[in-house]
């Protein structure tokens, strides 16, 4: 039985940055599903079948996964790696985030924060998954109800972890499953770009919307302090293994690449790929590559 890794894509918890990972430590194995829609999600039997039909999928992302999840599948052993975060600073990052991509039109872009929040909090102008963790996670079950949540994490299968604590989550992963997580080392991806300050009033006035959200978010502190507690032998051992994988983090300039040494040049296939002439040339000598290999094979058939 193969195992199959399904990233539960929790909207502005880090999610893009994690994508890139999994595709790095999954190769051809990757399934980047991108949902336009992030309030249509799979059903149990939806997952089950994808699992069953695709045997080459070894881990897939996407915002249509909740944590009802085929755990005892009969073709695979399915995984779960979700990460959430600050209820607060999640709604924050969501408002920048549209308030400044332009290939969606939201009511962001028009409003101020105190405004947008009034909306979508207030006069609920937004579909409820969109604002709430433990309704994205229980797949629209409730608001409050973390059963589908307990039962999941209980498994064994999941790893549920806040992403406020990411370097200690990826560096404790790559501990836990060495051979499927070599690499977690990164660069940030898909930050939302902050064109204003949130005052502690409005942080207040959005909390109190927010409040049922926090027993998820504590719940994952909690998995993630377990998961530490069990991994290491010491807390030096814990604190190495840390400042090692930060290290390689700040030697990464991209998230598809390795890290190289400090003082050490591009490599040259790096330097071709970040110069756009060497890149244009590039698809230039594989299009000639291409067409000269399609007549020779014309002419002999």
């Amino acid at each position: 039985m193969r195992d199959v890794w399904l990233h539960v894509h929790v909207p502005k918890a880090g999610g893009s940055t994690l994508r890139q990972l999994m595709n790095r430590n999954f190769g051809d194995g990757y399934y980047n599903s991108n949902s336009l829609l992030e309030t249509k999600q799979y059903t149990y039997d939806d997952v089950s079948e994808i699992v069953r039909c695709h045997p080459w999928v070894r881990c897939m992302s996407d915002h249509k996964l909740s944590l009802n999840l085929p755990y005892r599948h009969d073709h695979a052993k399915v995984h779960a790696i979700c990460f959430v975060r600050d209820p607060v600073e999640r709604f924050i990052s969501r408002y920048f985030f549209h308030r400044n991509f332009e290939e969606v039109n939201c009511i962001a872009q028009r409003m101020t924060f105190r405004e947008f929040a009034d909306a979508e909090l207030v006069q609920q102008y937004v579909h409820p998954q969109t604002n709430s963790q433990i309704y994205f996670l229980n797949g629209g079950v409730d608001f409050d109800d973390m059963t589908i949540i307990h039962e999941a994490v209980e498994t064994g299968r999941v790893l549920l972890y806040p992403i406020e604590r990411f370097d200690e989550a990826c560096a404790c992963i790559e501990r836990m499953f060495p051979t499927t997580f070599s690499d977690l080392s990164y660069v940030r991806a898909n930050v939302s770009k902050k064109d204003t300050v949130i005052s502690d009033e409005d942080r207040e006035f959005v909390q109190q919307y927010l409040e049922r959200d926090y027993p998820v978010y504590q719940l994952a502190q909690q998995q993630l302090d377990s998961a530490l507690e069990k991994t290491y032998y010491s807390k030096d051992d814990r604190e190495s293994t840390l400042n090692g994988f930060r290290e390689r983090c700040s030697l990464r300039y991209h998230n598809f690449h390795p890290p190289r040494a400090a003082g050490e040049p591009l490599p040259e296939f790096a330097k071709r790929a970040d110069d756009p002439a060497a890149s244009s040339s590039n698809r230039h000598r594989a299009d000639k590559k291409k067409q000269a290999g399609d007549t020779t094979a014309a002419n002999g058939s």
